[in-house]
């Protein structure tokens, strides 16, 4: 399986034409879209994200992460394998999370190129391709890097945000359920959330916060719209106290 995490959206042929390349190199494989709207150009934000994200995944899924806002610099393209799993994409921070605690992964700089590149969609032309490759076991040229040699989250990425917002309003947050105690107070905008363990054990219209079924933090109104009522967006900084 092909899992393609991106914050590419649906609208234009980004995904159709990436997909479309995944397909013509690995055509019996199934390509799930996990998320094409992760915080656009917000790699901090993604890689908490994205980290959550793969625990409901397969073991032995080939992951394609894209969010790249300095595709066509000198980053440089990553593979990572941990355990049974690869992870393709850029290196700017966005596997930062996924790592932690992984002190057998292996980080490789990827070597190979397509007789086209375009300095601005490399996941159509070499991430696609790359992890259509891994997935049918064909080989790709690629080089060891040292962990200690990938890019760090600069500090200024690295915070608590609002990642998601569903199309009922409820928000997502960076936060996952091992670094909050359900004693804590989320803020955000100077809005106060208290935690409630489920919808249905508060009031109609009442806002609160709780770990929602991905083992994320998420700000919720019972039969509401928190973002709507509180003016929430996606990185908007979240603390908790």
């Amino acid at each position: 399986m092909i899992v393609l995490f991106t914050d590419f959206g649906l609208k234009g042929p980004y995904m159709g034409q990436m997909r479309a390349r995944i397909h013509e190199l690995a055509p019996k494989e199934t390509v799930v879209d996990l998320m094409t709207d992760a915080p656009a150009f917000n790699v901090g934000t993604s890689a908490r994200l994205l980290a959550g994200l793969i625990d409901h995944m397969p073991k032995k899924a080939v992951f394609v992460c894209v969010v790249d806002p300095g595709v066509g610099s000198s980053r440089k393209p990553l593979c990572i394998r941990i355990k049974e799993r690869w992870f393709v994409g850029p290196d700017n921070g966005l596997f930062q999370f996924v790592l932690k605690n992984e002190p057998d992964a292996v980080a490789y700089v990827i070597d190979w190129r397509p007789e086209h590149l375009s300095l601005s969609f490399h996941g159509r032309d070499l991430f696609g391709p790359v992890a259509a490759k891994l997935a049918t076991e064909q080989e790709v040229a690629m080089t060891i890097l040292p962990l200690d040699q990938l890019v760090i989250l600069e500090e200024e990425q690295n915070h608590y945000a609002i990642a998601h917002i569903d199309d009922f309003g409820n928000c997502w947050v960076s936060i996952r359920d091992f670094e909050i105690s359900k004693e804590a107070t989320i803020v955000i905008k100077n809005h106060h959330f208290f935690y409630s363990a489920v919808f249905s054990d508060t009031e109609k219209g009442k806002p609160f916060w709780y770990i929602n079924s991905s083992g994320f933090v998420e700000i919720a109104v019972n039969q509401g719209d928190a973002a709507g009522r509180f003016n929430l967006t996606i990185g908007d900084r979240v603390n908790f106290i």
